[in-house]
């Protein structure tokens, strides 16, 4: 039973695909969409800014501290440990978990900053983005672009399934 519901399955598939993806050579290609819009000059200078701005080095600096102290805490436990009383110890682990609570919550901060820059370059790079594609989809014929996150194989050694590049190229063309 489950055998005859592949078949039938794959059969459908086969009437339901147009029949010229069949009667002609197929252009496909890949794109990192992440990648392309990451790539380009505009991300790459405003994530500059976010990382020279006050706010971002305040919480890096703040979570660096905490990092560094809770490292120079867990070195003493380990090197003074066995002189020190359960009083010392007790101290030293709640210091330790206050230190990984903050240090997480400046660490989400940050993740926090970062993902909020990415999302307003989506949305601010989305035209501009759907254009470059339209416009090479057409130059290169290509009839069927996919997501390289959907795709579970191709032949990375050929250069021209990728169109990433291209794109970073034609968006950084665009800014100028």
């Amino acid at each position: 039973m489950e055998i005859n519901k592949k078949y039938l399955l794959v059969a459908l598939l086969l009437v339901l695909l147009p029949l010229n993806v069949f009667s002609e050579e197929v252009n496909i290609a890949v794109l990192d969409v992440q990648t392309a819009l990451l790539g380009t000059e505009a991300s790459k200078q405003a994530f500059e800014e976010l990382s020279n701005s006050k706010e971002w080095k305040e919480v890096s600096e703040g979570f660096q501290l905490k990092v560094n102290e809770a490292q120079e805490i867990a070195q003493n436990v380990q090197k003074d440990g066995t002189t020190m009383s359960d009083e010392e110890k007790l101290e030293s682990q709640k210091r330790l978990r206050s230190l990984e609570q903050d240090a997480n919550f400046m660490n989400q901060k940050l993740q926090q900053m970062r993902n909020e820059l990415v999302q307003g370059l989506q949305q601010e790079q989305a035209p501009k983005v759907q254009k470059v594609l339209t416009e090479l989809m057409r130059a290169k014929g290509i009839k069927i672009l996919l997501q390289r996150s959907a795709v579970l194989g191709w032949d990375q050694g050929d250069p021209s399934l990728n169109i990433t590049p291209e794109v970073v190229e034609l968006l950084n063309q665009t800014e100028e």
